[in-house]
């Protein structure tokens, strides 16, 4: 696996402690992969965890921050459209321009367009 992508739930889990997300971290920086973590996911996280253990999530090694870049709001609409959420359209954009995998706690939300990049979290 070259790239791994946090969507918010499994940024909120990363850091509530969860280690169904510290593993697979440590497993991609391990084998010289990239742990992506969308900006826009990061923000909808700190709507519910404390900035503190995202900061640790943002400098990590292997983590390599996804902004919303400017020329792709129209692919980010248009998958928004479908999923209806900006966080998962962005996850799932991620993963599928980068040949990686999303790590979720919600892989319903993606339906059929996520069916072959998602990688659910196991229950906590």
């Amino acid at each position: 696996m070259n790239s791994l992508v946090l969507d918010t739930s499994a940024i909120i889990a990363y850091a509530t402690g969860s280690v169904d997300v510290g593993e697979p971290i440590s497993e991609v920086n391990d084998a010289g992969g990239v742990v992506v973590v969308p900006v826009v996911c990061l923000v909808e996280a700190a709507r519910e965890v404390d900035d503190g253990m995202l900061h640790v999530l943002a400098e990590h090694p292997a983590s390599d921050l996804e902004p919303l870049a400017d020329d792709g709001w129209p692919m980010a609409a248009a998958t928004t459209r479908m999923l209806g959420r900006l966080d998962l359209a962005v996850a799932l954009i991620a993963a599928a321009s980068g040949g990686g995998f999303v790590l979720t706690g919600e892989p319903e939300a993606y339906g059929t367009l996520g069916e072959d990049v998602v990688i659910p979290l196991t229950p906590m």
